[in-house]
């Protein structure tokens, strides 16, 4: 099975969000502790965010702390000094100057008459001068009537400045000048600085540190769960004989089913594998592979026998089917299998697509519409006994069941993808009958009609690809034949066979027609003639 994303240039918000999970969770150490991962980062994130959130307001309350403080400091020199002033109590005024060299942060304090001429200054030797501070003075802000303003001073230290107006009877009669040094201000917002980045790499370390070991813990829970399940030869009233086969998602057992009073029959088991058995995407389409298969009861179609999950593990026991796949079939012969006995195959595939795909509710009598959409040679049983089943519904579609598809992504195998899949539209039953088409076409000559190099090329090429007929390329099968492939692989699903009990009747109209008398006996001797009957079955992944 194989799952591309089409190459559109426009891809909603939601499908770009949806790929990106998707390529995230293809990271091993993210789908092993995905859940263990969503809530650390939770904790995390917010750890740091109420950490960013307390520094940015200790940052806030210290710095308006400060300015407040030389604002207050600046209007209480201010309104102190207005009396002495107009009294001439110069004496005074330096006694509350000095009050202030207390303040650990002053660089200079001043009180100016209305010509800025120095009243009193905490440098005794500016009194009586034109006041004149040497620094590089910006407009800040105001508090109140404090005029606050940044600057440097001439021995390059970096100064605030609060200046207020000395005011009597609405007359300006002076000024306060207070500069406090901005050093202690730098140093303590730093000091919160250093103290946010430490704990930012705390957490980082502590993070790292958490991740680890989830990641040992979660790859100690698979090891031993793995190891468990390869030593496991039994799982509930399943004895599992032999191991089949191993795909992405399962593996494949032949097993005893053994009931309590002794009853045993031959069964397989499609078990899950261990390291998927808490990823709930898989589990949610093993689950829903059994559902949609334990719905369809018909000879052509093989039979789910039971989904259970036992002891962590998940699993769907099916019929048991002694033979081949199409895809081995071809694989042993290098060639094509007689246009009479392909005829036959098909025809049978068809009685198994057309109830499946005209499926109804048993409760409320509605359609299912159920469409297989991976349609294939790998999916085509074919028994030592000439029995034809369909296999594998994993990635089948049915309105009954929620879509696990995003839009624009393809399911199904690229080389019997239908144009409309390779396009990421929506499906119907008509897309089986475009795969059945190739299938038909591929048993025929015994070669793919899609040859492609990547999934990229296949999904460009499928939708405007000309199929050659296939009578040129099998020139001694019968006219009417490659008419009925050739009709299945219309690029237009409008003109194609619009059910598979369409094909057959046309099947079964051709074989009358042609006098063909073929049926499950010639199935089986030529299932004899190319095999051994022994304890190979062909249940696919």
């Amino acid at each position: 099975m194989a799952t591309m994303t089409t190459g559109n240039d426009k891809q909603n918000p939601t499908s770009i969000l949806g790929t990106f999970s998707k390529r995230l969770l293809k990271i091993e150490f993210i789908r092993r502790n995905r859940k263990g991962l969503i809530i650390f980062l939770t904790l995390w994130l917010a750890a740091n965010i109420g950490a960013y959130l307390l520094y940015r307001h200790t940052f806030k309350t210290t710095n308006e702390t400060f300015f407040q403080q030389g604002a207050l400091i600046a209007q209480d020199l201010a309104l102190k000094s207005g009396a002495l002033i107009l009294d001439k109590e110069f004496l005074s005024l330096h006694m509350l100057i000095k009050e202030l060299k207390n303040i650990k942060a002053l660089k200079l304090a001043a009180v100016l008459d209305h010509n800025d001429m120095i009243l009193t200054h905490t440098d005794t030797e500016m009194i009586n001068k034109k006041f004149e501070i040497s620094s590089r003075q910006a407009p800040m802000d105001n508090i109140k009537d404090t005029r606050i303003e940044a600057g440097v001073l001439s021995d390059a230290s970096e100064i605030f400045s609060f200046i207020n107006k000395i005011v009597f009877s609405n007359v300006e009669i002076g000024k306060v000048y207070v500069a406090l040094s901005a050093a202690p201000l730098y140093s303590e917002l730093n000091r919160f600085k250093y103290i946010y980045i430490g704990w930012c790499v705390i957490a980082m370390v502590l993070m790292v540190a958490v991740l680890i070991w989830l990641n040992r813990t979660a790859k100690a829970k698979t090891a031993k769960l793995l190891k468990e399940y390869e030593n496991m030869d039994q799982v509930g009233p399943y004895v599992l004989l032999k191991k089949v086969a191993k795909g992405g998602m399962a593996e494949l057992f032949l097993a005893d089913y053994v009931g309590e009073d002794g009853f045993r029959k031959k069964v397989a088991v499609k078990r899950i594998l261990p390291h998927l058995a808490e990823n709930m995407d898989f589990i949610q389409m093993f689950t829903r592979e059994a559902r949609l298969a334990a719905l369809l009861h018909h000879p052509n179609i093989v039979q789910i026998l039971d989904y259970r999950r036992i002891n962590n593990a998940y699993l769907i026991a099916m019929e048991y089917i002694e033979g081949k796949n199409l895809g081995e079939i071809l694989s042993t012969l290098k060639h094509g299998i007689p246009h009479e006995l392909s005829g036959f195959i098909i025809s049978e595939i068809c009685k198994g697509l057309d109830y499946s795909h005209n499926k109804r509710d048993d409760m409320t009598g509605e359609p299912l519409h159920i469409v297989h959409r991976d349609i294939s040679p790998q999916n085509m049983l074919i028994s030592f006994r000439g029995e034809v089943k369909i296999s594998d519904f994993g990635i089948s579609k049915a309105i009954s069941e929620p879509s696990l598809t995003q839009v624009g992504v393809i399911k199904g195998k690229m080389s019997y993808l239908s144009p409309e899949q390779a396009l990421g539209e929506s499906v119907d039953a008509r897309a089986d009958i475009y795969a059945l088409g190739l299938v038909f076409y591929e048993i025929l000559t015994g070669r793919r009609v899609y040859q492609f190099e990547s999934d990229i090329e296949a999904i460009r090429s499928i939708p405007k690809m000309v199929i050659q007929p296939v009578i040129q390329k099998q020139p001694d099968i019968p006219q009417e034949l490659n008419d009925v492939v050739m009709k299945c692989l219309e690029k237009d699903k409008d003109l194609r066979f619009q059910s598979a009990s369409e094909i057959y009747k046309e099947l079964v109209r051709l074989k009358k027609r042609l006098k063909i008398n073929v049926d499950s006996s010639d199935l089986m001797d030529f299932m004899k003639k190319h095999f051994q009957e022994d304890s190979h079955f062909s249940n696919p992944l």
